[in-house]
């Protein structure tokens, strides 16, 4: 029998090693007119120009791309320099007769010596361990003479880089054998060169174009300008905060299982969830006082409930919460003051506080930290995260400055921080954590030898008291042994922080720190000292085109931080970099997905980091405040989220592993699990039972939930491209790489809709523009086929001007027919950007059989539109 298993487990590897293809995808970058390799959306090579001077100093290069033909009929040309290497090129790539190869022609004018340099050429990634593969795949083949490399991929396929002439070097990068480093030069000597790059993949593929290229050239003169208002609102949302005037009128806030509740002496607990954003930087403490009003107001409007103070106390910051520049000992009353308003203007306008306590603190040689020097590596001033859980002074500054914070009377409210029920959390420390991010700064290697020396006593008693491996302990690198180690260190230092904080007299969850910056499972368990879950997550173009059985998305990551009877939070989402092409699409996606998983406070990353005092000329990642791409779907998302017009998911799933499994490399790379659970039904991760740490413990879940023992199973159909919701309400296709969301006061339609006629239950979509969302919403808390108020809002493309991020920012008009069943008698009005309505009578007409109303979009002229 036990030979038939493996028999039947050879033939089932097999069957998956012929069924699977290496490479479907070849596409050109859009900067580098460099290539990428895709199998099933994920990149399997990545590639980009490395150069070096004498001493390793980067010299870095300048392209400028011009790409000829359409996405799938490519040819591209560059034009690029390295200035500091005095090197110039030109070139192209063409895919020739055979359909197999794709060539780059350099050629180069080096104009300098350069006798020393490292050089210059190109580093391919390639990505060995991927849920793609059956197996792990193994290294590429350097071939002789400089001549390329060669990759033989698990499933029989390869790939080949060949140049002519051979180069000056091709070698493993010193990062690992994941990386090939080409280099065409390496001594540089003046004079003129010519070098050819093919490329043959096998099976053959065909070349494609930059993602852009899906979509119509922007037209400066053709599209709407500065359709946003920076001080208001395209619709006023602020009716949903109606029963929280003022913010806190329900008491302190307060976990209660898996959901946030708030609880008054005497009174019922009422549920909680918050739709927020950020306040950071110089938006806190350069904005004037009427400027904080304002926007204050318009928080609330644009359907927000939480704002986020965040990088108060951050270096780069002037004026920041500290009163000296040399010292972060005293805090500055005049920052408090702006403070204080921001706080009572959002209570005003029922919009709760969640206080950051630690996010970029540069402790300095004259805040009294015991071994600085050894820390800061003998700079002046240094974040010294990391060393923050070994060094029990950098501890006693920090509970200083949260007594100090927190006990700060608000004069416009007459409570001190610990006391306003409409602060609802404290972060302790922001994004700071050894299991992931900062253990290795405990290392030798590091040059922090007193630190090492605390850290080095502190992991060989831990090891020897729970009969650990001494060396695996003290690989902070390593899964197991080292991860539960850091573990404990940082479940002793969450201990005192809390006791403290408890003591002062804070009431509120208090949050240890995130989940972030692609932390596994293992970095979960010291979250659980606090009273709520965070995680921090950014997502990138083209999501909606991943395919979940092999490609997480940026909220798989969150949904790896659910932890089994925790509330969670997301105190940062965002897109990036800025401006990604498609960003429009994740604020109803992230919201829809919060619904169905149940996740309690979400909170996009960021509202502003600049005064909002200053007109702004420039567009942001982390100032969305103006973005019609980002801001303008917020009043939509909140809306979805808040009035829950997506319902939590009908079955509850809890990923149980071993303690072995557990602390081993298991995130949403490598878990078919959480990546295909995500879109369908409720996840959430159990803790494991772990003798080394006696502290962590699991809750229990409620009846119905299932237990998944395999990290890698797939939750969805066999042979189906598309992943859909339990409930039946959402629904998103990765081959269209379209989302759509049909629920009785939500119909949506998300991603690359154009061309492609979509119906749901009341709102059919006939959309001509390539890529957009279009929901249509009830206003009236009711079904959309019974509502006298529905919101309309119809968003693309929004670019800045120019490739400097210049302001303002240009929007695509959305082209195309909605046909919305609702009540008859209703009118249409455009919103315009201060939130006023304008009547578009002829842009609907109204089919009495039909009971519909057929709305042309481009006669609307208008992003947002009421029919009433």
């Amino acid at each position: 029998m036990k030979n038939c298993l493996k028999v039947f487990g050879a033939l089932f590897v097999m069957l998956l090693v012929t069924n699977a293809n290496a490479f479907d995808k070849i596409m050109l970058n859009h900067k580098s007119v460099l290539f990428t390799a895709f199998e099933q959306t994920v990149p399997l090579v990545k590639t980009g120009y490395v150069g070096w001077n004498a001493n390793w100093k980067w010299a870095g290069e300048k392209v400028t791309p011009t790409f000829l033909g359409t996405v799938n009929d490519v040819t591209g040309n560059f034009v690029g320099k390295v200035a500091k290497l005095g090197i110039s090129f030109t070139g192209s790539v063409t895919q020739p007769v055979v359909p197999q190869e794709m060539v780059w022609t350099y050629d180069w004018s080096l104009a300098q010596n350069h006798p020393n340099a490292i050089g210059f050429g190109i580093e391919f990634d390639f990505k060995l361990k991927t849920p793609v593969f059956p197996l792990p795949a193994t290294p590429p083949i350097i071939l002789p003479d400089n001549e390329g490399w060669r990759w033989n991929t698990p499933d029989g396929q390869s790939i080949t880089v060949k140049f002519k002439p051979a180069l000056a070097s091709v070698n493993f990068s010193s990062k690992g054998l994941d990386k090939v480093r080409a280099l065409f030069f390496t001594k540089i000597n003046p004079g003129i060169k010519q070098t050819i790059m093919t490329v043959t993949v096998d099976p053959q593929q065909v070349l494609s174009g930059p993602t852009y290229m899906r979509y119509k050239g922007v037209n400066a003169d053709a599209w709407d300008r500065n359709i946003l208002s920076d001080t208001a609102s395209p619709i006023d949302l602020s009716f949903l905060n109606a029963d929280e005037l003022p913010a806190g009128k329900h008491g302190f806030l307060s976990a209660k299982g898996d959901k946030l509740v708030f609880k008054s002496p005497g009174n019922p607990d009422i549920p909680a969830k918050f739709w927020g954003t950020n306040l950071l930087a110089y938006a806190l403490f350069s904005t004037q006082n009427d400027d904080i009003r304002v926007h204050a107001k318009r928080i609330a409007q644009l359907g927000y409930n939480l704002v986020r103070i965040h990088h108060h106390d951050s270096k780069w910051v002037h004026p920041s919460i500290f009163k000296h520049v040399n010292d972060t000992l005293v805090l500055s009353e005049k920052s408090l003051q702006k403070l204080d308003l921001w706080i009572k203007a959002l209570k005003n306008h029922g919009v709760y506080v969640w206080l950051d306590l630690h996010v970029g603190r540069t402790f300095t040689v004259h805040d009294g930290i015991d071994n600085f020097k050894d820390a800061s590596k003998n700079k002046k001033s240094a974040e010294l995260k990391g060393f923050n859980y070994y060094n029990t002074s950098i501890q006693d500054k920090m509970m200083k400055f949260n007594e100090d914070y927190l006990n700060h009377v608000n004069p416009y409210t007459g409570l001190a921080y610990k006391n306003d029920p409409a602060i609802v959390s404290v972060l302790m420390t922001n994004e700071n954590d050894l299991t992931r991010h900062f253990g290795n700064a405990l290392l030798k290697r590091g040059g922090a030898l007193q630190h090492h020396a605390i850290f080095k006593k502190d992991a060989v008693q831990f090891a020897k008291t729970h009969r650990l491996p001494v060396s695996e302990t003290l690989a902070t690198w390593t899964y197991g042994a080292a991860k539960i180690y850091l573990n404990d260190v940082e479940h002793r230092f969450n201990q005192k922080m809390i006791s403290h904080l408890e003591n002062i007299g804070v009431q509120v969850p208090i949050v240890t720190t995130s989940s972030w910056g692609y932390m596994g499972l293992y970095g979960l368990p010291s979250l659980t000292d606090g009273g709520i879950i965070d995680a921090h997550s950014y997502g990138h173009a083209e999501e909606f085109s991943y395919n979940p059985r092999y490609n997480p998305g940026f909220l798989s990551w969150v949904a790896a931080a659910q932890v089994s009877g925790k509330p969670l939070s997301v105190t940062e989402w965002n897109m990036g970099p800025f401006p990604v092409i498609d960003r429009y699409t994740a604020p109803i996606f992230t919201a829809s997905v919060a619904n169905l998983q149940g996740w309690d406070a979400m909170m996009g990353y960021g509202y502003n980091f600049k005064s909002l005092s200053v007109p702004d000329t420039t567009g942001d990642n982390y100032s969305t405040y103006n973005d019609p791409a980002m801001i303008g779907l917020m009043p939509a998302a909140a809306l979805l989220y808040r009035q829950n017009h997506v319902s939590q998911a009908k079955q509850a799933y809890e990923l149980t592993l071993p303690a072995k499994d557990f602390f081993n490399d298991n995130d949403p790379t490598n878990s078919k699990t959480i990546r295909t659970l995500l879109e369908t039904s409720k996840l959430s991760i159990a803790m494991p039972g772990t003798r080394e740490l006696p502290w962590l413990q699991n809750n229990t879940q409620p009846d119905g939930v299932i237990s998944v023992f395999d990290a890698n199973r797939d939750f969805i159909p066999p042979d189906q491209n598309y992943v859909e919701s339990d409930t039946h309400e959402l629904k998103r296709d990765w081959v269209e790489g379209i989302q759509t969301i049909n629920t009785k006061k939500s119909q949506i339609a998300s991603g690359y809709i154009g061309g492609k006629p979509i119906g749901l239950d009341n709102v059919s979509f006939n959309i001509v523009t390539t890529s957009a969302v279009v929901a249509v919403q009830s206003l009236e808390d009711k079904p959309i086929a019974d509502s006298t108020k529905i919101f309309i809002t119809a968003m693309a493309r929004s670019q800045p001007i120019d490739s400097a991020n210049s302001l303002p920012f240009l929007s695509e008009p959305i082209e195309g027919i909605i046909i919305v069943k609702a009540p008859k008698n209703l009118t249409l009005y455009r919103v315009d950007r201060d939130g006023a309505k304008i009547e578009t009578v002829a842009a609907a007409l109204y089919d009495e059989l039909a009971g519909s109303y057929t709305i042309d979009l481009s006669a609307a002229k208008g992003h947002w539109l009421i029919l009433q």
